[in-house]
């Protein structure tokens, strides 16, 4: 039984998950696509979706999601791709909206959100020595040619505050967080932010892809049978520190083993990367290995506060507040790791 009741005023939408049907819709609409198949991969920071087209080619659609941190990403993030695909640089190609648009903006009920189209990259998350060693080899490339980039700037800068600034705001507003543990996480935050500008200054700049853990880039087997490293999904690309950049895939790891220390598949799996990242010809300063930990730190601390500037939408279950005074340990444990060795 259907009725037609009135909306509810006191209804107040924080995320919606759009039907396939509707992405497929949209597809068509705006990017002349004959959709096939389509279907949700996840949610997550925005929700992504795959596409075949009836020609048999493969596509996945990003539906950015409202966020704190600000506008979307999507020009800075489709212009640079575009860039780095014409230097022959290992990206995901995007797709153009029919009237050459980066994207298209769709109204949502909790407001506007961005649909962006790229090509889908065949393949598997890196596994072994040698398929680390070409991801660090593919970073290195996309730093390198993404030097003379001239093209829309990135809304987001990955400096201090944009890694643990917001964080700090963030937790202001969680619901009934003691005036302790808010007051514990202050204090780290002013450490890592006093700590992080008493080093930029000797520190290599780069475009960071932002999100380089390992699930961002598959390695791709060619015709030929020789290995690649694919990267995608630069939604948190911008400018910011090459140590950050690093940082990122060896955070990934101990996050999800729930490591204080490196174990011993960590350590050779990084001595790999770096060892991909020299050979791709990137260059590494013992200034930037040297802040490794701090930026390890930093990143841990970016990621909590996306989760924690999402609880309209995720809730509290995912950053609950005994896991996050756990993890004031595990900030103090990773600032003694030497990514030197």
């Amino acid at each position: 039984m259907t009725t037609n009741q009135p909306h509810d005023p006191a209804l107040v939408p924080t995320h919606t998950t759009a039907a396939s049907s509707s992405i497929a819709h949209w597809a068509a609409q705006h990017y002349g696509l004959q959709v096939q198949t389509c279907h949700l991969i996840r949610r997550g920071l925005n929700d992504s979706y795959a596409l075949r087209s009836t020609d048999g080619r493969t596509y996945v659609a990003r539906l950015y999601s409202i966020r704190p941190r600000g506008e979307f990403n999507a020009h800075f993030e489709i212009s640079l791709l575009d860039h780095l695909k014409a230097k022959g640089v290992d990206v995901a190609a995007p797709t153009l909206a029919s009237d050459q648009r980066t994207h298209v903006l769709l109204q949502f009920p909790e407001g506007p959100r961005a649909l962006a189209m790229f090509h889908h990259i065949d393949g598997a998350i890196p596994d072994t020595l040698e398929e680390f060693e070409l991801t660090g080899r593919t970073l290195a490339h996309i730093h390198i040619e993404s030097r003379d980039y001239a093209g829309p700037n990135s809304p987001y800068t990955l400096d201090g505050h944009h890694l643990a600034g917001r964080t700090r705001n963030y937790l202001q507003t969680y619901p009934a967080l003691g005036a302790e543990l808010l007051n514990a996480y202050g204090s780290l935050i002013h450490r890592l932010m006093n700590e992080l500008e008493e080093k930029a200054g000797g520190l290599t700049r780069v475009i960071c892809h932002g999100d380089t853990h390992g699930f961002n880039n598959h390695i791709c087997i060619q015709a030929d049978g020789i290995k690649k490293a694919v990267f995608f999904d630069f939604d948190d690309a911008g400018p910011g520190f090459l140590a950050y950049d690093l940082s990122v895939l060896p955070w990934s790891y101990l996050f999800r083993k729930n490591l204080t220390t490196p174990d011993d598949i960590l350590r050779e799996r990084w001595t790999h990367y770096l060892q991909g990242y020299r050979a791709g010809g990137g260059e590494i300063s013992d200034a930037d290995l040297g802040a490794l930990p701090l930026f390890l730190q930093l990143r841990h601390l970016w990621n909590l506060g996306e989760a924690v500037g999402r609880l309209h939408h995720w809730g509290t279950s995912m950053v609950p507040a005994d896991w996050l005074k756990k993890q004031l340990k595990v900030f103090e444990a990773w600032k003694e790791w030497d990514a030197r060795a």
